[in-house]
């Protein structure tokens, strides 16, 4: 987990992508398909309700060839974005952060589309 007091600032303002929601609790069964070949840190998981997504490869334990078992809990929502806002990083898998807003909505944003806060807060 990255260091909670980390924060970047949005350099564009982005809507919410459309993005194959997924949400996995710590514990859920997963059946595991391939690797997403643009982010190779995350691989194709579906839920034994139906869902389906990309889910990050650290956020699973394989039991099996395709099975596998939730490490924690995992939310696929990514954040809209305005420039300017300031974000506090909850987390970095491959190229996206998971940020807190200042009104307390959290999502993920691509890392291209910050930059990091090095003044103090």
């Amino acid at each position: 987990m990255t260091d909670q007091s980390r924060r970047v600032r949005v350099t564009a303002s982005r809507a919410s992508e459309h993005v194959q929601e997924i949400r996995i609790h710590e514990g859920d069964c997963l059946c595991v398909g391939h690797r997403n070949q643009l982010h190779p840190a995350f691989v194709w998981c579906a839920t034994e309700d139906g869902h389906h997504g990309s889910v990050p490869e650290r956020y699973i334990e394989m039991r099996s060839a395709g099975d596998a078992v939730a490490r924690r809990d995992y939310d696929s929502t990514h954040l809209t974005a305005t420039e300017g806002e300031a974000l506090d990083v909850l987390d970095e898998v491959d190229d996206f952060l998971r940020c807190r807003s200042a009104a307390g909505v959290i999502g993920w944003v691509p890392a291209s589309g910050v930059a990091a806060i090095t003044e103090d807060r």
